[in-house]
C-alpha cells in the first residue's frame, strides 16, 4: 500500500502501515478532513463526501446536510507517527525515507511544533536567496561567515536589495530608500516620550472641550434624528422619480437599437453577437489588469467606434463561483474567470444563459492572475506554481510546481516570454517550453501589476513608489523608470500618451495617476473613487479608461477631457477585474459575481453622465 499522502499540502511519509480503519472508502486514502454522515453513519474525507452522491458502503442516496466532523478518526489521525518532512524525498512520483536527512518519528498531531525548529529545514540565505539558494538550518550560520554577498546600507529603511561590493556600490546610487529618513533610534524615542508626558496637561485640556462638544452633539440627537427621516422620504421619492425615467430611457434605448435587454436575474438573450452595423468590433480583446490577451493578428480594427455620449448598461450577471472573484480573461469569444474557490471557470459568450460551461480544476489556492497566448491559457497564484491550459479543450497541458518562493501576483505574456512577479522580483520564462530563463530582482517590495507598451517591447513592473520600464527581450534591461510617492501600485495599464497606474486605498481620492508615456512625468490626478484601485483597462484607442475599486464600483473615463463619464455600481463588493470585449465590457467581484455590461449610443436629448 501506498503510504505517501499529502497533509494540508506537506510531503507526508507514514512510519508504520496505514490501518484500513483510518482510509476513505471513497479514494482509499488517509482521512483529511474527515467527516461523519449522521444518516448512514459512515466516515469520509470532506472533499469526497461533497464530490459523492451515493454512499459506496451502503449504496443509500448521501446527504451533505447531515455531515459533521469525526473528532474520534481526527484524534486518531494526529496520533500515527510520521517522518519528518525535511526526512522525506521524492522517488517514482511517491515520497520515500530520506536516510540523509531528518530521521525523527513525530506525531502528525506535532508537527508542525518539530518541524518549525528541525536542524534539516531548508533557509534561504538571508543576503541572496536566488545567487546563493537555500541550506539547513545548521550550516545557515557557517555559510552567512563566508558568503560574498551583502545587505543594501538602506536596509534598515526598508531596502531588501542584496548584492556583491560592486553591485551594492552601483545600486547606491539609484536606491529607492536612500532618501528616506533613519527608524527612530532608542534615545530618540525616550525624548519623545518625555516630550508627550511634558505637553500631557494640554491634551486632557483638549479632551475637556471635545467631551463638552459630545455633551451638545447628543443634546441635537433628537433634532438630527427628525431631519434624517425627512430626507430619508425625500430619497424614497427621489428614487421612485428616477426609477420612472430609468423606465422612460430603457425604452428608448430598446427602440434605437432594435433589441431587448432583460435585467439581472430574468432569462434574457445574453448573446454577444452586436448590431449588424458593429458586429466585427467583437474581433478584437483586451486583457484584464493581471494578464495578457493578444489581438488577432488579422483584425483590422484600430479603435472602437463608440461615440459620447454613450451608457454601459448591466445586461446579466455569471454566478458560478463559491468565493471572491480576482480575475477574468478572454480568449475569442470564451471567457475565463478564477479566484479564490481555486478554480477556472468558462463562460461561452454567445450563449450566456448556459452558464458555466466548464469548471477547470488543479490549483490548491487563490488563482490571482491569469494570461492568454494562442490557444493557451496561463494561470497562477497562492500556490505558487504556473499551470498552463489548452484553451479550446479546457484540459492542463504543463505545470511548474514552486515556481516562485511567494504568491504569484501578477503574469503578461510579450513576444516570446510569459513574465511572472511576485514579492520584490519578477521572472522570466520561455513560453513555449515553460523553462525558466531568468530573474530581475532588487524590486521595491510587492509587484503586483505588468502592463505592456502598445509596442510591446517595454515592459511596465509597479511596486512601492516605482514604475519600472524593462526590455521585453533579452538581457531585458531596465529601461527607465518613474519614481512617484503615491505608494503602492495595485494595477496598470497603457495607451499610446499615458501610463495609468492604480494605487492602494492610502492615497484618499486620489487613488489613479497619469504619467506621460515619453518623459514619464506625472501628467494628472483622476479623482473619484475611495479605496485601491484593483484593476484598470483602456478602450482599444485608448480614448476611453474603466476602473475597477474597493469601494464596490466602476468608474468610466473620457482620456481626452480627464472627466469621468459613468459610475457603475452593480457589485455588492469590491471589485477586483475588469476586462472589455468589443461593445462588452465584464467585471468579478469580492461578491463572487460576475457582471456583464454593454455599450449603448445616447440620444443628445437623453444623456445622463453618471447612470449606474
Amino acid at each position: 500500500m501506498d503510504n505517501s499522502e499529502q497533509c494540508k499540502n506537506l510531503p507526508t511519509v507514514l512510519a508504520d502501515e496505514l490501518s484500513s480503519h483510518l482510509t476513505c472508502p471513497i479514494c482509499g486514502r488517509l482521512y483529511s478532513e474527515p467527516v461523519i454522515s449522521i444518516k448512514c453513519g459512515h466516515t469520509f474525507c470532506k472533499k469526497c463526501a461533497f464530490c459523492a452522491s451515493i454512499c459506496p458502503v451502503d449504496g443509500n442516496q448521501c446527504d451533505t446536510t447531515q455531515l459533521v466532523v469525526n473528532r474520534l478518526v481526527v484524534g486518531q489521525i494526529e496520533d500515527l507517527l510520521i517522518y519528518c518532512q525535511y526526512g522525506v524525498m521524492k522517488q517514482n512520483g511517491d515520497f520515500v525515507s530520506d536516510p540523509s536527512g531528518c530521521q525523527e518519528k513525530i506525531q502528525i498531531g506535532k508537527r508542525s511544533e518539530h518541524e518549525s525548529q528541525c536542524s534539516f529545514a531548508p533557509l534561504p540565505c538571508p543576503n541572496s536567496e536566488v545567487q546563493c539558494g537555500r541550506f539547513r538550518k545548521s550550516e545557515l550560520e557557517s555559510h552567512t561567515e563566508v558568503c560574498p554577498y551583502l545587505p543594501c546600507s538602506h536596509g534598515n529603511k526598508g531596502c531588501e536589495f542584496t548584492g556583491t561590493k560592486d553591485q551594492i556600490s552601483e545600486h547606491l546610487n539609484h536606491c529607492g530608500y536612500r532618501g528616506l529618513q533613519n527608524s527612530v533610534s532608542i534615545k530618540d524615542f525616550n525624548l519623545q516620550t518625555r516630550l508627550l508626558e511634558e505637553n500631557n496637561k494640554e491634551l486632557r485640556d483638549h479632551v475637556n472641550v471635545l467631551e463638552n462638544k459630545v455633551v451638545l452633539l447628543e443634546g441635537s440627537k433628537t433634532s438630527i434624528q427628525t431631519q434624517l427621516e425627512g430626507c430619508v422620504r425625500e430619497i424614497t421619492s427621489l428614487q421612485s422619480k428616477y426609477d420612472n425615467l430609468q423606465s422612460t430611457l430603457d425604452q428608448l434605448m430598446s427602440g434605437r437599437n432594435r433589441r431587448s435587454i432583460t435585467s439581472p436575474g430574468n432569462t434574457g438573450d445574453y448573446s454577444l453577437r452586436s448590431r449588424s452595423n458593429s458586429s466585427s468590433n467583437l474581433r478584437y480583446e483586451r486583457p484584464s489588469s493581471f494578464g495578457g490577451t493578444k489581438r488577432s493578428p488579422s483584425s483590422s480594427i484600430k479603435e472602437e467606434h463608440w461615440q459620447m455620449p454613450f451608457v454601459f448598461k448591466c445586461i446579466g450577471t455569471l454566478k458560478g463561483h463559491k468565493d471572491i472573484v480576482w480575475c477574468l480573461a478572454t480568449k475569442r469569444y470564451k471567457v475565463f474567470s478564477s479566484g479564490s474557490d481555486s478554480t477556472i471557470k468558462v463562460w461561452d459568450m454567445e450563449n450566456l444563459a448556459k452558464g458555466c460551461i466548464k469548471t477547470m480544476e488543479g490549483h490548491t489556492g487563490t488563482v490571482h492572475s491569469m494570461a492568454v497566448h494562442e490557444d493557451s491559457l496561463y494561470s497562477a497564484g497562492d500556490d505558487r506554481s504556473i499551470r498552463v491550459w489548452n484553451a479550446k479543450t479546457f484540459e492542463e497541458e504543463k505545470c511548474v510546481e514552486n515556481a516562485h518562493d511567494n504568491i504569484i501576483s501578477a503574469m503578461i505574456v510579450a513576444g516570446e516570454y510569459l513574465f511572472t512577479s511576485t514579492f520584490s522580483l519578477i521572472k522570466v520564462w520561455e513560453i513555449r517550453s515553460l523553462t525558466f530563463k531568468t530573474v530581475i530582482s532588487g524590486l521595491h517590495h510587492w509587484v503586483r501589476a505588468l502592463a505592456l507598451s502598445m509596442s510591446k517591447d517595454s515592459l511596465f513592473s509597479g511596486s512601492h513608489n516605482t514604475i519600472d520600464i524593462w526590455n521585453t527581450v533579452e538581457p531585458f534591461n531596465l529601461k527607465g523608470k518613474i519614481d512617484h510617492t503615491f505608494g503602492s501600485v495595485y494595477s496598470i495599464t497603457v495607451t499610446p500618451k499615458y501610463v495609468v497606474a492604480g494605487f492602494s486605498q492610502g492615497t484618499y481620492n486620489q487613488s489613479i495617476q497619469l504619467f506621460c508615456c515619453d518623459s514619464y512625468q506625472h501628467v494628472q490626478t483622476l479623482s473619484g473613487h475611495i479605496g485601491t484601485i484593483h484593476s484598470l483597462i483602456t478602450s482599444l484607442s485608448g480614448r476611453f479608461l474603466f476602473s475597477a475599486s474597493v469601494d464596490k464600483s466602476i468608474q468610466v473615463w473620457d482620456l481626452e477631457n480627464m472627466l469621468p463619464i459613468q459610475t457603475l455600481q452593480r457589485h455588492d463588493g469590491s471589485v477586483n477585474t475588469v476586462i472589455v470585449v468589443g461593445d462588452f465590457m465584464l467585471s468579478g467581484s469580492e461578491d463572487k459575481e460576475i457582471k456583464v455590461y454593454r455599450y449603448f449610443q445616447m440620444q443628445m436629448g437623453f444623456a445622463l453622465q453618471g447612470v449606474t
